[in-house]
């Protein structure tokens, strides 16, 4: 059983690092991509916001794959599709080329995702808080990973920046030999009436609607800022080396909030109050970029530990509102389908109001109005169950 343990544990851990590589290890050779293949930048927006979108469609698909076939053959199938399509990427001749590239990534990437946190409930149900703690840490090691060395890698390739982005198959490389060995010692599935019974979406469930709209903005908060942050410190005036450089350390600053956020939450459960505090050193750092001349590193520090403490959070708070694995993963298909298809149209968004207004600045006060609305969200979402208490007629 330990031996058992230990290898769905190394399992969860190079399932995530595939997560993220796909999309993130585009930002710091984008420049590269625009003037090679002639984008502006609302079309090069679509590098993230396509395989958002994808995400998001395909996560709806997610739990009806899982109840049909084995849920740990689904995620081997797809993590092999996100290494196939990755490495494809070093035979880029054309932005539609590469753009079909990041919708195969995001597709298989919206049929995992969610799939994990099942497999998470259904393997880890005591410890699920340390789990998505660890599952979290590893999606921001491998994005940060991503980030930081696709350029030394575009210098050591060749100076291409299709063989910095296609290295990134690695990761599915080491994955699939794991994932084989866990559809042999999973569980046996439960019988076909039990899992269509609980296979449905949770569209009725005006909680689960809550949690979606909660999902998407955080999304939507996230994937402008790591989509968009090097531009922007650029646009201030500092060189493209250091806005990569934000970058990179707004990654690296999520570690802190993902790695403790199990421990945060045993000395303090309250989530309201972590969504909260999350969501204002979002803002903050934000402020800090629009108001402000203070280094962006700052900024970047904030954005980090905001971003990932609320990414971790919209990947705990379904698998604790859910009773069963099979739920928890289609919890976790509806907020992320619909969740990551409102996520997408951010970075799409924040690129067509700078081509529009020449400036990032219009489009800070918009993420920061939206990092209130989160605040509101999120406290709903944690409103404490209301207790009926029955009253004792007096004798």
């Amino acid at each position: 059983m330990v031996n058992r343990n230990i290898l769905f544990l190394f399992a969860l851990i190079l399932a995530a690092f595939n997560l993220r590589p796909g999309i993130t290890s585009v930002s710091p050779v984008l420049h590269g991509i625009t003037k090679e293949l002639g984008m502006s930048s609302t079309s090069a927006s679509l590098l993230t916001s396509i395989p958002l979108l994808c995400f998001g469609f395909c996560s709806l698909f997610a739990g009806r794959l899982a109840n049909r076939y084995q849920s740990e053959k689904v995620i081997t199938f797809f993590i092999a599709c996100i290494g196939i399509a990755t490495f494809l990427r070093v035979f880029t001749n054309s932005s539609l080329y590469l753009l079909i590239t990041a919708l195969l990534i995001g597709a298989g990437i919206g049929v995992v995702s969610p799939l994990l946190s099942g497999f998470i409930k259904s393997y880890f149900p005591e410890k699920a808080a340390s789990m998505i703690g660890i599952y979290s840490t590893s999606m921001v090691v491998g994005a940060s990973i991503s980030i930081g060395l696709t350029t030394p890698l575009q210098h050591w390739l060749n100076n291409s920046w299709k063989n910095g982005l296609a290295f990134w198959s690695i990761f599915a490389l080491f994955a699939i030999p794991l994932w084989l060995m866990v559809t042999k010692q999973s569980h046996t599935p439960r019988s076909k009436f039990v899992q269509k019974r609980k296979a449905s979406l949770p569209l009725k469930n005006k909680e689960a609607w809550l949690l979606t709209s909660f999902v998407g903005l955080v999304t939507l908060l996230f994937y402008c800022f790591a989509a968009w942050l090097p531009a922007i410190v650029e646009e201030k005036g500092w060189t493209p080396a250091f806005g990569g450089l934000a970058g990179t350390i707004a990654m690296i600053a999520q570690l802190p909030a993902t790695l403790l956020l199990p421990s945060l939450l045993r000395v303090l459960p309250n989530k309201r109050f972590w969504i909260t505090f999350f969501t204002l050193s979002v803002i903050v750092g934000l402020s800090l970029l629009c108001f402000t001349n203070v280094t962006p590193i700052i900024a970047s520090i904030c954005l980090g530990i905001g971003g990932g403490g609320l990414v971790s959070l919209t990947l705990l708070l379904p698998i604790d509102k859910t009773a069963s694995p099979i739920e928890a993963s289609n919890w976790s298909a509806m907020t992320q389908a619909i969740g990551y298809m409102i996520g997408a149209v951010g970075p799409f968004i924040i690129g067509f109001l700078h081509d529009y207004l020449g400036s990032f600045v219009p489009t800070l006060y918009l993420l920061i109005i939206m990092g209130f609305i989160v605040i509101l969200l999120g406290w709903k979402i944690t409103k404490p169950a209301k207790v009926k208490v029955e009253r004792i007629p007096a004798k």
